[in-house]
């Protein structure tokens, strides 16, 4: 796959507190601390973005690269999006929390808390923790998966995934976010495809109606197949298996993209309104792509009219839920340009795992390559299983009003969890021994001031699906381990992205494949209950 990628403009940025210096003569100074927007797709494979080679258009993602700076070698924390959302959210990897697989829907207690055989006292300090004491005012949207407190009628707490659907709405769900540093939180706590299929808003249960009781009464339960609600699109439930799920009376699939999208371009719109001198962090967690594929007929979510037609503009669902993906970035866009603040906003884009596998796919575009030359897809150890889209923009378009250089790319082997150090060092905090354990801040790289002869990350750790198989990478080279802690198959990914060609038996590397074994092992060796060193250095101020 040809990368659509852009001219790199030489500019060196030197970054500092609230002052930022172009090439030692311009000077651009910010009154505040910027706004963070933080914009997280659900199955998002390296391939589907305009900008990556993707044949669906996606406008408003693209000019984020246009106007900042796109990543080729970024990868998610793992290779599904449960533990790669704890990861998100904390800046360590899955296994940090005891549950490398991920703490899923609500019948696991809280991602954040301490989990599994770990003997470790400490709590899992968020990043919206981290911009609370930074003065930030923080708001998440959208998909969850990342466990809670939820009870029966009887006020016990529920463990058993298919006793769900005993849940007591009206008790709505404790050890969320706002016990996790967000100050407001608007969620499907299992996203679309588990139950609940129903918002909480701040541990509440919100209707979809305003005027029903946010209580049992204004649920029912339902199997999986397609329900008519809206009329604005055709809702599905494909995941409740054979034990009824409860959901919102009014719950529509289709419907989720409009009711995320609007809820947080109304809190910029309320925050600005309400406290222009504090800045906010949004957290934005889309539950584009994600099966069921149920995008809506038009996306202003007023079935009287099409003023902004999804489903069936591009020829296939899926293509229309990348469609969709695009409209409800650029609907967050266009909030953050009215209020005036969108060159102080830095804004970042990612994606939670590798690109969506051929047999659920159904793109318009017969061309449209998900993946590129990866091998593989989500769930997977390769390439293709965690090779992301990573895009950030900070500025107003142009060298001289940008903190990144409008137009560039970087080639920089990243985590998507790097963006929770970033935001340490964004604020001038210094990050605990124990916390954001395997994360890089990316100041250095978005300001250009990254030497070129000194990596982010001497090493990373890859993982699949629910941690059955991990990797290590250094440099191009990439061992596989798998979860009888065997090196099966080494790659060098500068002569064979692809993965096509496995070194392991190779006389030349077997040193090199011992010693990156023996580092995979004392840095992740399978065992919940030991208690790895970090991997990356702690973060502390100047």
């Amino acid at each position: 796959m040809k990368l659509n990628l852009f001219p790199i403009i030489l500019f060196l940025n030197l970054f500092t507190i609230n002052t930022y210096v172009f090439s030692q003569e311009k000077k651009l100074d910010f009154p505040k601390k910027p706004n963070v927007v933080f914009i997280l797709a659900d199955d998002v494979g390296y391939g589907d973005i305009g900008v990556y080679g993707g044949k669906v258009p996606t406008p408003n993602i693209d000019s984020l690269a246009q106007q900042g700076m796109l990543f080729t070698d970024a990868h998610s924390p793992a290779a599904l999006c449960a533990p790669s959302r704890y990861s998100l959210l904390t800046g360590s990897y899955p296994y940090r929390n005891g549950r490398p697989g991920g703490s899923w829907d609500v019948n696991n207690s809280s991602a954040f808390s301490v989990n599994g055989n770990r003997t470790e006292a400490e709590r899992h300090i968020t990043v919206g923790e981290i911009m609370q004491n930074a003065g930030y005012t923080t708001a998440f949207f959208g998909k969850m998966h990342l466990g809670g407190d939820v009870y029966n009628e009887e006020g016990e707490i529920i463990r058993e995934k298919n006793k769900l659907n005993t849940m007591d709405f009206s008790r709505g769900v404790d050890d969320g976010l706002n016990e996790h540093g967000f100050d407001y939180w608007l969620g499907l706590l299992s996203g679309i495809q588990h139950e609940p299929y129903a918002y909480f808003e701040n541990g509440n249960f919100k209707p979809i109606n305003p005027n029903k009781p946010a209580d049992n009464s204004s649920t029912h339960l339902l199997t999986n197949g397609f329900y008519k609600v809206s009329g604005n699109g055709l809702s599905e439930i494909v995941e409740a298996g054979r034990v009824p799920a409860r959901a919102d009376l009014d719950y529509d699939s289709s419907q989720a993209g409009i009711i995320l999208t609007n809820a947080a371009t109304h809190f910029i719109d309320q925050h600005q309104k309400e406290n222009t001198a504090q800045p906010f962090m949004l957290y934005f967690s889309s539950e584009a792509i994600h099966v069921p594929h149920t995008p809506p007929f038009d996306f202003d979510g007023d079935p009287s009219t099409i003023d902004e037609q999804v489903s069936g503009v591009t020829g296939a669902v899926t293509s229309d839920m990348l469609y969709e993906l695009d409209l409800q970035v650029g609907k967050i866009i266009q909030q953050l340009r009215e209020e005036n603040i969108l060159e102080n906003t830095l804004i970042i884009f990612t994606s939670d795992n590798g690109a969506l596998w051929p047999k659920v796919t159904h793109y318009g575009d017969r061309e449209h390559d998900n993946n590129g030359p990866l091998r593989d897809y989500k769930a997977s150890i390769y390439e293709g299983g965690h090779r992301v889209p990573f895009i950030a923009k900070w500025g107003d378009g142009t060298p001289a009003g940008s903190v990144i250089e409008p137009g560039t790319t970087s080639d920089e082997l990243i985590i998507g969890h790097d963006w929770v150090a970033t935001m340490y060092e964004l604020t001038q905090q210094n990050m605990q021994e124990d916390q954001a354990k395997d994360a890089v801040s990316l100041l250095p790289i978005f300001t250009g001031s990254q030497p070129k002869n000194e990596k982010l990350h001497d090493f990373v750790i890859y993982q699949a699906g629910f941690a059955y198989d991990g990797a290590i990478r250094e440099g191009d080279l990439v061992l596989m381990v798998n979860r009888d802690n065997e090196a099966t198959e080494l790659y060098d990914l500068s002569t064979d992205l692809a993965q096509e060609h496995n070194l392991i038996q190779q006389k030349k590397y077997q040193k090199t494949i011992t010693r990156l074994r023996k580092k995979f092992l004392k840095y992740n060796d399978h065992d919940n209950s030991t208690i790895e060193p970090r991997t990356t250095k702690a973060f502390q101020v100047k």
